[in-house]
């Protein structure tokens, strides 16, 4: 499991391999994550932006459209 805290938008192709859950925060307490890590708690939500696939679809995205990428790794609203 990889828990990870998102404020923007990560490219996280190469590690995606490596783990087979990809738990992501926005804020949340260590204690509230720790809580879904170890079950006690469900994992819940949606991403508020797109993960893209690569710094590749980063620089060719519109800075103004951060969603709208060709091919992200997750798109906007991905999640349980």
């Amino acid at each position: 499991m990889l828990a990870i805290f998102l404020d923007r938008p990560a490219v996280l192709t190469e590690i995606l391999p490596m783990t087979d859950v990809i738990l992501a925060n926005f804020g949340a307490s260590d204690a509230a994550v720790l809580d879904v890590a170890l079950g006690r708690s469900k994992a819940r939500g949606r991403l508020p932006f797109e993960l893209p696939r690569s710094m590749k679809a980063v620089e060719a995205q519109a800075p103004a459209a951060p969603d709208d990428s060709r091919d992200p790794l997750f798109p906007f609203g991905a999640g349980l």
